[in-house]
């Protein structure tokens, strides 16, 4: 699906939540998920080629396979984080949405610290510490 389709999806998922949440909210709830879980499906479809591309363009570089995992995984939690984010506002908690957020944050950083102890180790060998 290109992206006029993907927003077509997203205006008229809208706009029947926007109808429904006056007379059934359970329904409107749900419009948003299932036009959200549908669009989530179609732009999921060239992944495997963006992994491959990323694999192909650090192969090239000669950045280690290590540091293109982390990037996978840190993408992944911001992707995750985000989604989840989405529905809690979605259903009206939006505390438990920053919550989210915060938890994604948190993984990332726990992610990246070998990497950042990895170039604080590089850049102490070559100041000569």
């Amino acid at each position: 699906m290109d992206i006029f389709g993907i927003c077509v999806l997203a205006v008229t998922g809208c706009i029947i939540a926007l109808n429904l949440k006056g007379t059934v909210p359970q329904y409107a709830l749900a419009a948003a998920l299932v036009s959200g879980t549908l669009i989530l499906i179609s732009v999921c479809t060239p992944i495997p080629h963006i992994i491959e591309e990323i694999n192909r363009l650090a192969s090239l570089s000669g950045v280690k396979e290590e540091y293109a995992k982390i990037l996978f995984k840190a993408i992944g939690i911001c992707f995750i984080s985000q989604i989840s984010a989405d529905i809690c506002r979605d259903a009206g908690e939006s505390a438990l949405a920053g919550k989210t957020e915060l938890a994604g944050k948190i993984m990332i950083i726990v992610l990246a610290l070998p990497l950042m102890e990895e170039i604080l180790e590089t850049a102490k060998l070559l100041l000569g510490g």
